[in-house]
């Protein structure tokens, strides 16, 4: 199952125990590498 809080622009998958330092490693990188994309999308309609 995956859930979309607010203010988070990805998705985070169901995680299983024995994945979660993995997973929650590989999440965050995705988040970060999605709002740098915003961020030089909103620069360049600017």
């Amino acid at each position: 199952m995956s859930q979309k809080r607010k203010g988070q622009l990805t998705t985070s998958p169901e995680w299983a125990k024995h994945l979660r330092k993995y997973l929650k490693r590989h999440f965050w990188k995705r988040e970060r590498l999605a709002e740098k994309r915003v961020i030089e999308i909103e620069l360049k309609n600017k």
